[in-house]
């Protein structure tokens, strides 16, 4: 992998080129597919590719190497593609190297493992245990290793491994609960568990009706809030913010969210996101996006922070930063307490279709999935159906009044892009639509 790396690398140098990054990944991942309570498919992954980023005369092009066999011709064919690009005004260049990097750390026990077939049969036995009648989901086993070079003298090398497992329970096809779990620890690692509050929500959900549109106040479940922390993340990507596309453009030091509300970056940290370096080979570290309620920093790669006068946030994404691993600062409520604030309201547990209708003020909506309780006095009293959560970005964040005291780590491909710590939230007065609306 090292020499794969130091080769497209030279190669592009040769041939022209200013910059180059090449990041060699050796693959080895392994994935199982359950549904309707039992495992129907099962596949591994056994590969060697390359990302590859190339500037030539400030013309920038990004692209992947299947075929390592071919690795000469493909860096040509590239260039060539470089060359007939137009050029990016934007581009400034690659953090120099070389860098030390943390300890590494991975466990060996995720690393060794063959068959995950247990796991999946012990989140459907907690499922099934709650009174769910089918489940399904998959089950992966994240391991990969990276070699990175650059041409400004970075030589890096990581191994990330982790768990991971998501799991659907049903009592009906409008009666539904979702649950996850994700570990870098074997230890650590409940399936059990994530199936359990599948089970638990798919059962207290039973016969649905249609909801009321209103403004409620909203007892967010981790998997929701992590879908807004995600949305917080995503849009303070600088590369967003200049496209246009974030509601935190000229923000910096103002008030974005409630004062309650930290939430980081931290690619350093223990979770599926741990990286030992971005894309640049600059080591990652952690960082206050919101802190007490006030936006702090754009993420940023080399490239943004000149155009920001800032300094690198070790965020690339080489051609837009991006976060790693996103966590929000647990609160001093209990669980318990939060619902018990919840005088008239809802408990939403999932979310998925989250879109913009404005990007510049940050006003969404998203539709709501799984169970959706009507609370009263912190009780739940009826189960709804085909409702929107209809509001803007900024005003739900300032909306929250309080925090539980534990986080679950959360992920999962429809809303939860970046790895992110979660815990309860209760929300004052968002608004509620009708879907059809």
């Amino acid at each position: 992998m090292e020499d794969y790396a130091e080769r497209i690398v030279d190669k592009a140098l040769k041939l022209g080129c200013q910059d180059a990054v090449a990041d060699v990944i050796g693959n080895r991942s392994y994935q199982i597919r359950f549904a309707q309570n039992q495992v129907v498919i099962s596949n591994q992954w056994r590969e060697t590719s390359a990302s590859v980023f190339l500037v030539y005369n400030k013309r920038v092009i990004a692209s992947e190497i299947k075929d390592l066999t071919k690795l000469d011709a493909a860096v040509e064919n590239l260039v060539k593609i470089a060359k007939a690009s137009r050029e990016n005004p934007d581009y400034a260049g690659l953090a120099e190297g070389p860098f030390k990097y943390d300890r590494l750390t991975v466990d060996k026990r995720i690393v060794d493992l063959m068959d995950g077939s247990d796991f999946v049969e012990a989140a459907i036995h907690g499922a099934t245990a709650e009174g769910a009648k089918e489940c399904a989901g998959s089950f992966w086993k994240y391991d990969e290793e990276h070699s990175l070079r650059t041409s400004n003298g970075v030589k890096g090398y990581d191994h990330r491994a982790s768990l991971y497992l998501s799991i659907r329970a049903l009592m009906s096809l409008e009666s539904s609960g979702h649950g996850v779990a994700c570990a870098t620890r074997m230890s650590q690692f409940d399936p059990e568990k994530a199936g359990h509050k599948a089970g638990k929500i798919a059962a207290l959900a039973k016969d649905p009706v249609g909801g009321e549109a209103g403004t409620y106040d909203i007892v967010f479940d981790p998997l929701i809030l992590g879908s807004l922390i995600d949305q917080i993340g995503g849009r303070s990507s600088a590369y967003i913010v200049m496209a246009g596309l974030s509601p935190f453009a000229k923000k910096i030091g103002k008030l974005v969210a409630s004062k309650i509300v930290t939430i980081t970056d931290d690619g350093s940290a223990d979770s599926m996101g741990r990286q030992r370096f971005d894309a640049e080979g600059v080591p990652t570290k952690k960082k206050f996006i919101v802190r007490n309620g006030v936006l702090k920093t754009y993420l940023h790669n080399t490239s943004t922070a000149k155009k920001f006068k800032a300094k690198t946030t070790a965020n690339a994404g080489l051609i837009a930063p991006w976060p790693h691993a996103l966590s929000c600062k647990p609160g001093n409520w209990t669980r318990d307490e939060i619902f018990e604030e919840c005088r008239d309201g809802l408990w939403l547990t999932n979310t998925w279709y989250t879109r913009y209708q404005s990007y510049v003020t940050g006003d969404f909506s998203t539709i709501p999935r799984d169970g959706i309780f009507r609370i009263k006095d912190g009780e739940i009293v009826g189960v709804w159906k085909d409702i929107r959560l209809t509001d803007n970005l900024l005003h739900v964040w300032k909306s929250i009044v309080g925090l539980s005291k534990t986080v679950d780590q959360v992920n999962w491909w429809g809303e939860v892009s970046v790895p992110t710590f979660a815990p309860y939230a209760l929300a004052r007065k968002i608004r509620i639509t009708r879907s059809a609306e």
